[in-house]
């Protein structure tokens, strides 16, 4: 199967703080704040937003077995996302106020549950407020992105069937040197070097040349997966590459699943 989709399948999940002025401007979009962890909305948020929080709306409770946050049932969203009066045809804008990561879970478990037409706001709450003012309109989108998961079990039966990518700083890949700190094989990927300085996207090119560099864009047959610490900045990784035509599956349990068997086997950290 190949990692790499047709450019007829590709999708760029992000739309910037002058585009979404301008939908917000006509009326033809809904804001919805994301907060990492059940925090209230900011002191200033984008006007008219919609509250909701990681924890509660895009996953399940945490269990050692699937992780900090489990994937929630696509019914419970779709249930929560009727309740709120998100139109499950209408342009979402998902947005934080950090690193885009929260936002990146929001817009993957929403678009995975049956919504299409969500958007991340690159740089989040920061860019809209350093926004220039000028009028953009939003960027078309091509296609629905094609989003899927995998869990715990079907990557321990068989770890080399998979091209494994880590997400999570350096450091958290790296550990402390004597335990294990990453599943084995993984190739360290921080979801924060597809960043500028800024929180915002890097540049198509830029972004291109990373993943050809990763490797991204190799097909062995072997289908790429994605994982963090729980199943959060792998999201904004999966976002990052979709306009590159990269597929990749989100392994939402990550390490924080991977991590609770001792008897699982994991990759030593570099002595």
């Amino acid at each position: 199967m190949s990692a790499v989709l047709p450019a007829s399948h590709t999708v760029f999940p992000f739309i910037s703080a002058d585009a979404l002025a301008t939908a917000l401007a006509s009326g033809g979009v809904v804001v919805v704040y994301v907060a990492p962890d059940g925090g209230p909305l900011p002191a200033e948020p984008i006007p008219g937003s919609i509250g909701t929080a990681l924890p509660a709306h895009y996953a399940d409770p945490g269990d050692p077995a699937r992780g900090r946050l489990p994937l929630p049932s696509p019914e419970a969203v779709r249930r929560w996302t009727a309740e709120a009066d998100l139109d499950p045809d209408g342009d979402i804008v998902v947005y934080d106020a950090a690193n885009g990561s929260a936002a990146a879970r929001a817009w993957w478990v929403l678009t995975w549950a049956g919504l299409p037409r969500v958007r991340i706001l690159d740089g989040g709450l920061g860019a809209w407020a350093a926004r220039s003012g000028g009028a953009a309109p939003p960027p078309a989108q091509t296609a629905v992105p094609e989003l899927a998961a995998i869990d715990t079990e079907a990557i321990a039966a068989d770890l080399s069937a998979y091209r494994l990518f880590d997400a999570r700083a350096a450091a958290a890949y790296a550990g402390d040197g004597k335990q294990p700190a990453h599943l084995p094989g993984a190739v360290s990927s921080p979801a924060g070097i597809w960043q500028d300085a800024d929180g915002r996207l890097l540049p198509f090119a830029q972004r291109e040349a990373l993943a050809r560099k990763l490797g991204l864009f190799d097909d062995d047959g072997r289908p790429l997966v994605a994982y963090c610490g729980s199943g959060v900045a792998a999201a904004y990784w999966i976002a990052a590459v979709q306009d590159l035509g990269v597929k990749a599956a989100l392994y939402a349990g990550s390490w924080s699943a991977w991590s609770s068997d001792p008897a699982r086997v994991a990759a030593a950290a570099p002595a």
